[in-house]
């Protein structure tokens, strides 16, 4: 479990206790095009304690690591994140995680979300319109 704080522009914040799975959900722009970081790149995000947003939701914490372990015990829930169900607090349930292991040696996080980005921003925009459409059932697969 983790506990943070949801920002919302033009909302009080929100105190949240969430798994550890659950709150990396709850994090705008985490990812690059949906593929989940890889530890070391996750960790560089963590260890800035997050932000109020501005203008834009946000998501605070003390800052962090996560252990190889704990990273690989949350990545099933990550990458299957609606058979293990979603908390109601956490916001961006349309956010599908994949896995690219082709960047993983690129050690900067600007650099990695760039080079990800390129390669899958389309793709990730279809399977998020995709989501949207199941969401509203007007598709069924």
């Amino acid at each position: 479990m983790i506990k943070y704080v949801q920002h919302e522009p033009w909302y009080d914040p929100v105190e949240v206790d969430a798994p550890l799975w659950a709150f990396f959900y709850d994090i705008p722009y985490l990812s690059s095009s949906g593929v989940f970081p890889p530890l070391h790149i996750l960790n560089q995000r963590l260890r800035f304690g997050g932000g109020d947003g501005g203008m834009s939701p946000g998501a605070s914490w003390l800052p962090f690591q996560v252990s190889e372990e704990q990273y690989a015990g949350i990545l099933p829930y990550i990458l299957n994140a609606a058979l293990a169900g979603f908390p109601k607090h956490v916001r961006y349930t349309l956010v599908i995680f994949i896995q690219d292991a082709t960047f993983d040696h690129i050690l900067d996080s600007r650099e990695w979300g760039r080079a990800v980005s390129d390669k899958h921003r389309a793709a990730f925009f279809r399977r998020q319109e995709q989501a949207s459409l199941r969401r509203a059932g007007q598709i069924n697969h």
